[in-house]
């Protein structure tokens, strides 16, 4: 790795302001969601009993729909890079898939194929995420506005999906805390996205390459 100073802004503001409305929607409606599938008492009673915790749940779920809605409306060519950027794999990403970037201890690697911005894991949980959000969403809302109008049949369908979606996204989101804020590899990518939104440079043309190059190459 080469002798490089100095920090690269990888996260702007609007960014980490998105990302924290959306962590905090979401952790409100897993809490609340929990609470009354499994009848958690005790979680329920945080924010005032079962009532009150499926009308949490429903605002909640207001605040994880217009947080990103509005995010993307204000920056949509930054939102339509992001998309074409996780949707877009190399043969270097497919190579980093093999060893997982050398993030799991038992299989060594000397030195990860190049990454972009983001690395080929990144993309597939980012490309998971949105499919996982658009599914909780559009099945969420039906059974909260229209629960008496719709067939009981479609409501059953909704409530399944909106479970068993929110079970996998909770499971991915705890992967990428893990990833994000502990594993020593890449934990320098929680400061970037929660507080600061800068990576120290030297990592970063190591971990994302491609990208550093790119940014090189415009400066």
């Amino acid at each position: 790795m080469s002798e490089i100073s100095g920090k690269v802004l990888k996260h702007d503001t609007q960014t980490r302001s998105m990302h924290w409305v959306h962590l905090i929607g979401f952790l409100i409606l897993a809490l609340t969601g929990i609470a009354f599938y499994w009848d958690l008492i005790g979680i329920s009673n945080i924010f005032g009993g079962p009532a009150n915790a499926s009308l949490v749940h429903r605002w909640a779920g207001v605040i994880f729909t217009a947080g990103p809605t509005i995010y993307i409306l204000l920056n949509f060519e930054r939102f339509a890079k992001f998309i074409d950027t996780i949707s877009h794999f190399t043969k270097d990403d497919f190579a980093w898939l093999k060893t997982m970037g050398g993030y799991i201890p038992f299989i060594k690697v000397d030195k990860a194929p190049p990454q972009d911005k983001y690395n080929a894991g990144q993309k597939i949980l980012g490309g998971l995420i949105i499919v996982g959000c658009l599914l909780v969403i559009l099945t969420g809302f039906p059974m909260w506005l229209w629960r008496h109008t719709l067939p009981a049949a479609f409501l059953a369908m909704c409530y399944n999906i909106h479970f068993w979606t929110a079970i996998i996204m909770i499971l991915l989101i705890c992967g990428h805390f893990f990833l994000a804020a502990i594993h020593p590899k890449s934990r320098i990518e929680f400061a970037s996205m929660m507080l600061d939104g800068y990576v120290d440079a030297e990592i970063t043309s190591h971990h994302n390459e491609k990208w550093f190059n790119a940014l090189q190459k415009v400066e």
